[in-house]
């Protein structure tokens, strides 16, 4: 991502998504180390279990605070209210279910002005 942790940013502002050693495909195309990202927004850590993710394994539900980008988008204009914000960002595979082996951000907090 395009922020850092602690960043005082004004919003609307623009979210560039970053991927390193795998590409982006839209949902539900298969293609091996390939996926899609989901934002999380004001959500705990994504609750990873001991082989992978426990309670996403069929797909992260699609809310204000799992926003999907299933056509493979790579940035977003996000406007949230003044305060405190966290933000994570999670890759999904064809069917919008975190990776056998978990690709996720850090979680951001970000206070907006």
């Amino acid at each position: 991502m395009n922020l850092k942790n602690q960043d005082q940013i004004t919003a609307p502002f623009n979210v560039i998504f970053g991927l390193s050693g795998m590409g982006i495909a839209p949902a539900g195309t298969e293609n091996p180390n390939t996926g899609h990202h989901h934002l999380l927004i004001d959500l705990p850590a994504l609750g990873l279990g001991e082989d992978g993710v426990d309670e996403f394994e069929f797909g992260l539900p699609s809310d204000k605070n799992h926003v999907h980008f299933g056509g493979g988008q790579t940035e977003f204009t996000l406007d949230l209210p003044a305060g405190q914000h966290m933000l994570q960002l999670v890759l999904g595979d064809y069917g919008h279910a975190p990776r056998s082996r978990p690709l996720v951000s850090d979680i951001l907090t970000t206070s907006i002005k």
